[in-house]
């Protein structure tokens, strides 16, 4: 066994080897091919030279005029990172031009290091992936880039950075503080604004063009005609399906010389995606995702080969795929660089299900939908889990539920307790949040579906909390508003609640140390990137993140699923570290700890006390202790109700349509297995009407191509329609979107 293990070791080795320097090769072949059209575009655009005028002696005088180490004559084939970075150039510190003078705004040692990368891809005529965890800085290093390369290199762009909708307005203050002497446009607007924009852009008087996703595909064919310096891509994980319409665009219709992506989350479904940044990045050089596929997938992928791996077999593809990486992705974390920066801690909360939520679960879970029908097919999986997620969530995202509750409980028109008995969620968030407040902690919520921020808000009502919510349909202008709100000093907002897609990126909310993540994404970067909102440079205090998860549910699959993909990330990213800093034992150690861990998560706590959800809770004793005073004041407040209710429903208070409904279409079900036919005698008697409940869960990502979206010069700058409301029997008033409380009287 022993001799065929080796056996497999040493043909690894060859094989990594073998590919290891074929790429070696095409950097070198890359290389040799940018140098070359850089000086002939250099020639190009080079006024005539004045009679009697001579060359300079020096040809390559620039490197040794900016104190450029010189190139060795011969670079070893083996020795891979310096064949890319073989032009090295020390930066010590911050270059005159960014900053503004303004002495207070001063770059980090780590975001130095960070320029002085970049400036060496730019040297190497390479190109790269700036992957620092978000919060480090990624947009003030890009300004210093470009800033610099203004000063020092004398390139004056024009540089297109291409960002999200949501973030543009973030990115024009960037550049109005770091950078005020760069000339730059901000390419947005309606059709008659960007029109206006165009001779701008044809006549080039600028640096740096600042535009969005959306626009570039719009409209190419006034943007594609540039010869841009550089393209830099914010949040480029966006280009992880190298088939899609945006990838497609700009390598069709957008020349640069140099390109850089930004993106906090560089690894987030499969390797082939990190693959497929790299193939835009550099094609000459990473081709084949088949090559790739061959040898570099076989320990993560979860098949029944993984066992047959060796740790040592898996420790050695791991380490070549580093190898692969390491000199074209920058990655820092902020417990390596920011040690300034408090910690960040996050806790799994089980939520109990009430007893309406697990009958109307099973009813669900053989596929039959609310409206009393069996579904089958794929489609009807992809309905039954979006049902159930809703269903975790609140079961009176279901209208027809909602109203056979109100008819049953002979409940008022406006909210009460039923608002947070009939689901887990709300019922622990009802003992959470009163505790949050009474200790001054200040607490952002993110959520995927706006529906059910509806019956959030309906809830802080309920409450009388003041709150401040942001999704999908709120503008630029509001969510600047919003933020400056919420982030005043002394400000009377402690609950901010945000759509985890329209509010994960962008947003600076440092005075916020608690994120409550409501419901999970199937993709963990966007869970990450909302609970950094908090965690980032500026933070003073401790932030803690509390995961909301349904016990017994399909969201224990989610979140099952999503350390799936943050251990990928674990083994690939983190263990490489990219920080061109950690030595190798540094590198092997953290990568076994993280192979070794494995196994040990594969099951979670139950569903906690009131106690242990305090132990998590609290910052410090004395918080433990206020805590537990205020469950004891709470439950004898109960108590001293004329009729006190359980906290949650129970099974005796389930509607008589309900429970007959679901007795029914299980029935049907198992006839149906059995071959029989079977019709109904009762289904459920109001049937809810057609809503899309998908609002708010749609990737921030999702392209033009799949929404039909184009910019119409009616359209808001968001490019979207705001989402539907749901007409509900829960107040008198229907349900509205609230951006700002108090100001429904402007």
């Amino acid at each position: 066994m022993r001799y065929f293990q080796d056996k497999r070791l040493v043909h690894l080795l060859e094989k990594t080897d073998e590919f290891i320097g074929s790429l070696t090769g095409l950097v070198k072949a890359h290389q040799a091919t940018e140098e070359k059209k850089k000086k002939e575009e250099e020639e190009r655009e080079k006024p005539p030279k004045e009679e009697g005028e001579e060359d300079d002696e020096d040809e390559d005088g620039e490197h040794s005029k900016n104190g450029l180490a010189k190139e060795e004559e011969e670079v070893n084939d083996a020795d891979y990172y310096s064949t890319a970075h073989r032009i090295m150039e020390k930066i010590d510190e911050q270059h005159k031009s960014i900053g503004g003078g303004d002495p207070d705004l001063q770059l980090k040692p780590y975001q130095i290091r960070g320029l002085e990368w970049m400036v060496s891809l730019y040297n190497n005529n390479l190109n790269g992936i700036l992957a620092d965890e978000m919060g480090l800085g990624k947009t003030i290093q890009t300004i210093a880039l470009v800033t610099y390369l203004m000063e020092v290199k004398q390139n004056m762009g024009p540089y297109l950075i291409i960002v999200p909708l949501s973030t543009i307005s973030n990115w024009q203050s960037e550049f109005d503080k770091w950078a005020p002497h760069v000339t730059f446009i901000t390419y947005k607007g309606n059709k008659d604004q960007r029109k206006r924009l165009d001779d701008k852009v044809k006549r080039g008087k600028y640096n740096v063009l600042l535009t969005t996703y959306e626009y570039i595909i719009k409209e190419k064919a006034v943007l594609g005609k540039t010869n841009w310096k550089y393209m830099i891509i914010d949040e480029g994980h966006r280009l992880k399906n190298d088939k899609s319409q945006l990838t497609t665009m700009l390598n069709q219709y957008f020349k640069a010389q140099h390109r850089l992506l930004l993106t906090g989350t560089p690894l987030q479904n499969k390797l082939t995606e990190l693959w497929a940044l790299l193939n835009f990045l550099l094609p000459s050089i990473f081709k084949s995702c088949g090559t790739f596929d061959e040898w570099f997938n076989a320990p993560f992928e979860t098949t029944g080969e993984k066992a047959e791996l060796t740790q040592e077999e898996t420790m050695l593809i791991i380490r070549r795929l580093h190898k692969v990486l390491r000199p074209f992705l920058l990655r820092r974390l902020k417990k390596e660089v920011a040690a300034e920066l408090p910690d960040k801690t996050e806790h799994v909360i089980k939520c109990e299900m009430s007893a309406l939520q697990r009958v109307l679960y099973k009813h669900m879970q053989r596929g039959v939908l609310i409206d009393g029908k069996a579904k089958q097919g794929s489609t009807a999986l992809n309905n039954t889990m979006m049902h159930l997620r809703k269903l975790c969530n609140h079961p009176f995202l279901f209208q027809s539920v909602e109203e056979s509750c109100r008819v049953a409980w002979n409940l008022s028109d406006y909210v009460g307790d039923e608002i947070y008995r009939v689901a887990g969620k709300f019922e622990l968030l009802d003992k959470i949040l009163p505790k949050l407040q009474a200790t001054g902690h200040r607490t952002l919520i993110f959520c995927q579906m706006t529906e059910c921020m509806q019956i959030l808000a309906d809830y802080f009502e309920y409450r009388s909390w003041k709150y401040l919510r942001l999704d999908g349909s709120t503008g630029h202008d509001d969510r600047k508003e919003l933020l400056a709100i919420f982030n005043a000093p002394n400000s009377e907002y402690s609950l901010f609640m945000l759509s985890t897609k329209a509010g994960g990126l962008g947003l600076n909310l440092q005075t916020a140390d608690t994120v409550i993540i409501f419901d999970s994404d199937w993709n963990p970067a966007q869970d990450m990137q909302a609970q950094d909102r908090a965690h980032r440079i500026g933070q003073t205090k401790e932030v803690r993140v509390l995961r909301l998860i349904t016990a017994n549910s399909v969201e224990e699959k989610i979140l099952t699923a999503a350390r799936h993909k943050m251990n990928l990330d674990g083994k690939v990213i983190q263990s490489g570290k990219f920080n061109q800093m950690s030595t190798e034992a540094e590198r092997r150690r953290l990568l076994e700890e993280i192979i070794s861990a494995e196994v040990d998560k594969t099951n979670e706590a139950d569903v906690p006390g009131d106690e242990a959800v305090n132990m998590l809770l609290a910052r410090s004793e004395d918080e433990f202790n206020i805590f537990q005073k205020l469950d004891e004041e709470r439950k004898a407040e109960e108590a001293e109700k004329d009729n006190p209710m359980p906290r949650l429903v129970e099974e005796s208070e389930i509607p008589e349509d309900i429970t007959k409904a679901s007795e029914t279409a299980q029935k049907r079900v198992t006839d149906m297995e059995n071959g029989t036919v079977h019709k109904p005698d009762v289904e459920i008697k109001r049937k809810r009407k057609a809503v899309d409940y998908s609002i708010g869960l749609e990737s921030d990502d999702v392209w033009l191509e799949k929404e039909g979206l184009v910019l119409d010069d009616d359209d808001d700058e968001n490019g979207r329609t705001p989402p539907r409301k749901k007409k509900s029997t829960s107040k008198e008033k229907e349900r509205s979107r609230v951006i700002i409380e108090d100001d429904d009287d402007e």
